[in-house]
């Protein structure tokens, strides 16, 4: 049989960003638009050459690579490397079923920023209406029910982050380090964005 494939995850972000584009791009390029360096992004090139996953066309002095669109692995590897987007479209329709919608929904952490390890959570920030007790059985059920099918989707813990819209106003306009991370890279699944909520403070 076909010998299976693993990528790292320069390998993935290389291959992404081959996958994004028609024309060769040179290992400068490479390491540029994926955030490598120049020596990180080699190594994991030539792995992807090995593996016949990418192809190098001689442009002297130097090498111009490309994807290899007929390899084998590549549908399902398309496949593996559009599961974020597949995660961020379930997430939203499942908060879109909720009786009791949330001011905002936040993915943030490792996830969003391409660094999850297999152990990782998947970090989830839910911004509650003022108007919602904490402990009302209906948001409760709602949040544990997110839990779940965060880990049946992702084989992934959800460590759920709960505050109220005035906490989170707070939070933002005291320039909190947790929540402008999670505002400048998560990714928004419901509701408004935590930069919008600044000036909300009652």
């Amino acid at each position: 049989m076909v010998a299976p494939i693993f990528l790292s995850r320069h390998e993935e972000r290389i291959l992404r960003s081959l996958l994004r584009v028609e024309a060769p791009l040179s290992g400068r390029a490479i390491a540029r638009t994926t955030g490598l360096s120049q020596a990180t992004a080699q190594r994991a090139l030539t792995r992807l050459r090995e593996s016949g996953l990418v192809l190098a066309d001689q442009a002297p002095p130097s090498l111009l690579y490309r994807a290899n669109a007929e390899h084998l692995a590549i549908p399902a590897l398309l496949a593996l490397l559009r599961l974020d987007e597949q995660l961020h479209a379930r997430l939203g329709e499942h908060v879109a079923g909720w009786p009791v919608q949330p001011v905002s929904v936040v993915v943030h952490g490792s996830v969003p920023r391409r660094q999850a390890t297999v152990a990782s959570d998947l970090d989830v920030l839910v911004v509650r209406p003022e108007a919602i007790a904490p402990d009302a059985e209906t948001w409760q059920q709602q949040l544990s029910d997110l839990a779940d099918r965060v880990r049946v989707w992702t084989g992934r813990r959800a460590s759920i982050v709960e505050m109220s819209v005035d906490e989170a106003a707070e939070g933002m306009a005291d320039r909190e380090p947790f929540l402008v991370e999670a505002a400048r890279d998560g990714w928004l699944i419901a509701g408004q964005a935590l930069s919008e909520l600044a000036g909300q403070r009652t």
